[in-house]
């Protein structure tokens, strides 16, 4: 079997976290596959530059598409790569093409991505299958573009390594009452109901308390703005993307985690599900593809979306559960993540990539 792998969003030394899925499932498809070939983008700030790398990755879809033959054509994000291999569909009708939709393609966060959701309905429509990463997604992209649930494939995002993302023995000051948040830092991630949301429960808990913070984004000035504001600049720890094997030590310094998207476009939430496979119990927003896996007072906590009082009321609450309450709710997120597993994510995908390429 051959199978070529488009998307524009693929790690680099520069930024290893930037599309880490997209690489983790390229390598679970190698085991399928006789041959596997990409054609991908790496993450470009300078916007001259990011343009002139999109021209060229167009210009390479295209003409691999319009010469070279290949079993499946796997696409990771409709959005940006729909036009040049719609062109390329116009001229070969053969290509077997499998979309596997996220987040802002299907939930626009700019003009112009809203401005390329025809696009992305065209080359829904023309797709031999379409992959999403939850139940909540798969009706969405059911109901937005009007497709058939036949044709639509779950698989969660290539899973979690649970060898990797696991709990640790790790010496720390258990003194400190260590709260997560992991995400970009970018409009609504929630990462500013995350630290007011802290910042109040600090002002009504006698425990000392610490937020780490992992990410990056558009917004980071004006999270090193409101951490000034908030008075919290000796309580948080900020880090920029981490390669996973640091991240997993960020999650086991964590007590609890919070996660507070308010993204329709929220399609899984990845990072909610790694830090429970390190037996970290999470408090979420009650809104899309998180309330897949979270179940209020068993693994964790649901908030109300997009208020940070609800986070504070959720860090007192897990915080004033006994020792014993505390190891149950780490006990059942550790085990929440076990359906998310990698291997059988993995075995999952290669029977249903076998499937596709007869």
């Amino acid at each position: 079997m051959k199978i070529l792998v488009i998307s524009n969003m693929f790690p680099s030394e520069e930024y290893p976290s930037y599309g880490i899925f997209v690489k983790n499932h390229v390598c679970l498809m190698e085991e399928a596959a006789d041959e596997i070939e990409t054609v991908t983008m790496k993450k470009e700030v300078n916007k001259m530059k990011k343009m002139w790398h999109y021209l060229l990755f167009y210009c390479r879809i295209f003409w691999t598409l319009l010469f070279k033959k290949y079993d499946i054509v796997y696409l990771h994000y409709a959005s940006h790569s729909a036009f040049p291999i719609l062109c390329a569909k116009l001229l070969n009708r053969h290509i077997n093409l499998v979309v596997n939709v996220h987040g802002s393609d299907v939930f626009p966060e700019t003009p112009f991505q809203e401005k390329l959701q025809k696009w992305v309905a065209r080359l829904l429509k023309q797709a031999s299958h379409i992959v999403v990463p939850s139940d909540y997604f798969k009706q969405t992209v059911i109901n937005r573009y009007r497709l058939s649930p036949a044709h639509i494939w779950i698989s969660p995002s290539g899973g979690v390594n649970r060898d990797l993302f696991a709990p640790q023995d790790t010496v720390r000051d258990t003194s400190i009452f260590q709260v997560g948040y992991v995400g970009r830092i970018d409009v609504d991630k929630g990462w500013d109901d995350a630290l007011r949301g802290f910042s109040e429960f600090k002002r009504q808990s006698d425990r000392p308390a610490e937020l780490i913070m992992v990410g990056s984004g558009k917004e980071n000035q004006q999270k090193e703005a409101l951490i000034q504001e908030l008075e919290l600049q000796g309580d948080v720890r900020c880090y920029d993307l981490l390669p996973q094997e640091e991240l997993v030590a960020m999650y086991n310094e964590m007590d609890v985690f919070v996660f507070p998207s308010r993204r329709k476009g929220e399609s899984l939430g990845l990072v909610g599900i790694e830090a429970m496979a390190c037996g970290v119990p999470v408090i979420g927003s009650q809104i899309a593809g998180i309330r897949g896996y979270l179940i209020d007072g068993e693994n964790g906590y649901f908030s109300e979306t997009g208020n940070p009082d609800s986070i504070t009321e959720k860090l007192l609450e897990f915080l004033a559960n006994s020792e014993e309450e505390k190891q149950a709710l780490r006990s059942n997120a550790f085990h929440s993540a076990i359906p998310y597993d990698q291997l059988r994510v993995r075995n999952d995908m290669l029977t249903m990539l076998a499937d596709l390429a007869k």
